[in-house]
């Protein structure tokens, strides 16, 4: 797992439109410009923001610059470049009294970020370089309290982030911190980082070079349920961990250097959307091993998977048409991977052969604990994907369901106690990477659900739906009960004696409906459940029941629905099932749903009804 992360940072350095931050610096939110005059005085303070919609309203939220890389570290520990308000101006903001104040800290902080910046752009000039160092030589935080600049922005200044451009640079208006000579020093000043003397040497578990091991691995970020300060993966602060005469993470034997790589990986995935999401109280990302754009791969998987479509560069650019297009070409994709075939990737930039992973984690305490990791070719994870869809479905028109509509279907909308596993969207996600069996827990629960839930029409509820037929129909598949592809629509010959009880039960309800228009409580309501369980003690009653219904009927009605008996009858044999498992109670419902569907069915033009509608 930690050589796949750190392969695919080099992956991501060649990739033009990765976003991953260049080896060496930091992203940071930016929200003032600190514009120096050339004797280094401050000509003004400007925001330094992006107007975004989020919908309702326009915000204002701060600009991301490149900074040279930054530790986090307790203590005061100035950087190059320092852009933090304490170090900037050797001043701190009292919330309690409202005002600017200089402590011993802020003023440690400042002669900390002179002593630093100074000594690191000594020998170089340009209006923004001499303008800074001016500025550092010359600002005195005892005497600045007052600085119009700094009061103007009030309770604003705790926290504030900074640029710092010339005003003698007005045109080209580039901040220091990417100043081509700032940039240059910095990279030479990487190339030439000694090795600290106390550094441990060995062998890179990962890599198989000698170099540097880390002593502590960089914190991982943007975890759900995880510390705020972050968490990690590689972690051995207990002694009873410590072995061979090492102590802490050198147990691990991962250089500094491939730490370094597969931190940052981490904490790039799980900050991009389109590489992540939650399941339960699982974080999923995925990654394509390409050095071409991973845009078509994360389009493909996103929509397989039912997640999200990537969002477009320009929203005004979003065409509904280009939209279906893709769609469209997606569609023919997963049904030609569904036959067996080659897929024709062609337009899309997607090379099949290209390796795919899937990491999901989840925290534990200030730790993560790895949950899945799956390594395949695009190719057989799409087809994975594709075969999922394919036994969840009835028909080629039914659209995918996406994993929290599955884990939905299984809820009931009055029971709010009765709880899911809280691995239950891992554990189906990984049935669906395997194309396993899913855990058994989603058919014992829709069969329940299906038994006891009441419909509600005005609610639009209805107990046997048929997202929850359409898991009965995929469940019972990958447990080999059913074939693929047997049960997509009502099969008449089917000799299952479950499968033909809830059809029979099905005709039973239409013939008292049409015998009782507007009835209040039907036999579903009242022997759904038991029928289901026990057709033996259940169905007697109903069939000796249905006789008096079907004298109500004229004369085309009784012929027909008695038709439907006999031929279902037939299918059953001798008698009535004693007592039906859970995977028959299953089958049940799906003759019962597919009986029901196949009355309500429109009619072609010219086609009689056959008494169904009176």
């Amino acid at each position: 797992m930690l050589r796949a992360l750190s392969a695919y940072y080099d992956c991501l350095c060649r990739q033009k439109d990765s976003g991953l931050v260049p080896d060496g610096y930091s992203r940071l939110g930016v929200n003032y410009n600190l514009v120096l005059n050339a004797d280094g005085s401050i000509q003004t303070i400007l925001p330094y923001v992006n107007t975004v919609n989020n919908g309702k309203k326009m915000n204002e939220i701060p600009r991301d610059e490149l900074f040279p890389f930054r530790n986090s570290v307790p203590g005061i520990a100035a950087e190059t470049v320092d852009h933090r308000e304490k170090y900037l101006f050797g001043i701190e903001w009292n919330k309690q009294g409202n005002t600017l104040m200089v402590t011993k800290n802020s003023l440690f902080a400042f002669v900390k970020c002179k002593e630093k910046n100074l000594a690191f752009l000594g020998g170089l000039s340009t209006p923004v370089i001499d303008a800074y160092k001016s500025f550092l030589r010359c600002w005195n935080p005892e005497n600045e309290l007052d600085n119009p600049f700094l009061v103007d922005l009030g309770k604003r200044y705790g926290g504030a982030k900074f640029v710092i451009t010339s005003s003698e640079d007005a045109a080209a208006h580039s901040p220091l911190n990417r100043d081509p000579l700032v940039r240059e020093k910095w990279k030479n000043s990487l190339r030439s980082k000694p090795i600290p003397d106390d550094a441990v040497m060995g062998q890179c578990s990962i890599s198989g070079q000698y170099g540097p091991i880390a002593r502590i691995h960089d914190n991982l970020a943007g975890i759900p349920g995880g510390l705020a300060t972050g968490v990690n993966i590689v972690c051995l602060k207990s002694p009873a961990f410590w072995s061979y005469g090492r102590r802490e993470s050198y147990n691990s034997s991962v250089s500094q250097r491939i730490m370094e790589k597969y931190t940052r990986t981490f904490n790039y995935l799980s900050s991009v959307s389109n590489h992540k999401q939650v399941l339960d109280d699982m974080t999923l990302l995925w990654w394509a091993m390409t050095k071409e754009s991973e845009k078509p791969y994360m389009q493909a998987f996103n929509a397989g998977m039912g997640f999200f479509y990537l969002q477009d560069d320009d929203p005004e650019e979003a065409k509904r048409g280009e939209r279906e297009t893709s769609d469209k070409a997606l569609a023919s994709i997963f049904r030609q991977l569904a036959q067996g075939k080659l897929a024709d990737w062609k337009g899309f930039g997607v090379d099949q052969s290209t390796e795919f992973y899937l990491l999901g984690v989840k925290p534990n305490s200030s730790r993560l604990a790895v949950k899945l990791f799956e390594h395949n070719s695009f190719e057989k994870i799409m087809m994975s994907i594709e075969k999922h869809h394919a036994d969840m479905q009835l028909s080629p028109e039914d659209k995918q369901i996406p994993i929290w509509l599955l884990v939905k279907a299984l809820k009931s909308p009055v029971v709010s106690r009765d709880a899911l596993p809280p691995n239950l969207s891992a554990k189906i996600l990984q049935s669906i990477l395997k194309d396993a069996p899913y855990p058994r827990y989603m058919l014992d629960t829709v069969v329940r659900r299906a038994k006891t839930d009441q419909d509600d029409a005005s609610k639009k509820f209805y107990a046997v739906s048929r997202d929850r037929i359409r898991i009965i129909k995929a469940c019972l598949t990958r447990m080999n009960i059913i074939k693929r592809g047997e049960l997509n629509m009502l099969n008449t010959q089917n000799q299952n004696g479950a499968y033909n009880c809830g059809r029979l039960f099905a005709v039973l309800e239409m013939i008292q409906q049409k015998a009782l228009p507007g009835i209040n409580a039907t036999i579903k309501d009242k022997f759904f459940s038991s029928a289901c369980s026990t057709p033996y003690l259940v169905f007697p009653r109903l069939m000796k029941l249905s006789q008096s219904h079907l004298k109500k009927l004229d004369r085309g009605g009784e012929i027909f629905y008695e038709k439907y008996i006999q031929e279902i009858l037939s299918n059953l044999g001798d008698s009535f099932p004693k007592a039906l498992s859970m995977e028959k109670q299953g089958m049940f419902i799906l003759g019962y749903y597919q009986q029901k569907e196949k009355f309500f069915e429109k009619k072609n033009e010219g086609e009689k009804d056959n008494g169904t509608e009176e």
